[in-house]
Parts: C-alpha cells; structure tokens; sequence
C-alpha cells in the first residue's frame, strides 16, 4: 500500500467524537471493515473514501492536500550544484528545483560573505522562516533593532517578516548552511540587497 491513509481517517474520526459504530451506523460499513482502514490493512475503494470524508465534513480536495503525486528524490552532484557569485557574497545551492515550488517549498544553499559584506534587507522582511547553521567565521544578524552575534558552531532560526541583515564581522570568509521556507516569490541569488 503506498499511501497510508487510515492513520489519518482515524484522527478525523477521533476529532469528531464518532465511534466506529457510530460511522458504521451513517455509512452502513461493517466496523470491522472501518477497524482494518483506519489500521492501514485494507485500501478503502474511492466510492468509501469519499463516503467516510462526507460523515467526516471534510471535502477530499482539502483531505489530499498534503499528499504530493509527482514527488521525487533529487541528487546534485558537488561538481553540478549552482553557484551565483556577486560582489561580497556566493551562494551555492544545495537542493532541487522541485523542492523551491508548491505549498511546502523551502531552498537551501551554502552561503559565504567576504568580510564586511552583508545581505538582506534592513527596512523589509518576508514570508516565511529561516534556519542558518555556521560553519566558519564571525557575523551579526541584525533582526529589527536587535543584534545577535554568530560564530562558527551556532545555529539560528528566525521569522522572515522582521526585516533583517546578516552582516560579516570577522576578518576571515562567514559561512553557513542557510534554508528558507517557503522558497516560491523571493529573490535569495539576485543582485538587490534582499534575501
């Protein structure tokens, strides 16, 4: 089977406060049959699907939205990743196109700024979350009005709607794993001061 989807037909259940007698009762499936959906043993033909989702109040499209049906694996090669390089700063990219589109998209790149150099943006921010792990040299992220100082080692984790700036301190090359979510709209390789 390879979607599972009976862990979640039972949550909805739970959250409703129906028994298996009681959805046996509105759909007229026997509860040993619900028992063996909900436990992943039986696939539900598409007629009882959509038949338990109607007792549930949830409509199918919103019931399959978390499941992707073109999902795929994607290598890069450390020979074939991207690099855009600009004045003060070099972002390699680290994953796939596939995973920078849709609902749950993020992208992730190693990120290397010359000393003094800096980027982001002071006076917006952006959707999203952002999580930077440090692999060398020193730098401040100026978030809002607050600065927080990085070093080699820390890891850090922030809202992108505050506007903010990651700012090489040191006298040596910052860098740091850095991964954004969601990836969809935003300029992060681009020649502006933003993200």
């Amino acid at each position: 089977m390879k979607y599972k989807l009976g862990a979640q037909l039972k949550s909805l259940r739970k959250k409703r406060n129906l028994t298996g007698k009681d959805v046996s009762r509105k759909t007229g499936l026997s509860t040993s049959l619900l028992s063996q959906i909900e436990n992943n043993r039986v696939s539900p033909s598409l007629d009882t699907l959509i038949e338990l989702l109607e007792v549930y109040g949830i409509s199918p499209d919103r019931f399959f939205k978390n499941y992707e049906t073109n999902s795929r694996v994607e290598i890069i090669n450390e020979k074939d990743r991207e690099v855009i390089k600009r004045k003060g700063f070099t972002y390699e990219k680290l994953c796939g196109i596939s995973q920078t589109k849709g609902k749950h998209s993020f992208t992730a790149f190693f990120l290397e700024l010359l000393p003094g150099s800096s980027r982001g943006n002071s006076m917006e921010g952006h959707m999203g979350r952002e999580l930077g792990i440090v692999v060398a040299g020193r730098a401040d992220l100026i978030y809002g009005d607050k600065t927080y100082q990085l070093k080699k080692g820390d890891s850090i984790s922030f809202f992108s709607q505050i506007p903010h700036v990651l700012k090489n301190t040191g006298e040596s090359r910052f860098q740091a794993y850095w991964i954004v979510t969601p990836a969809d709209g935003e300029d992060y390789f681009g020649e502006n001061g933003n993200d």
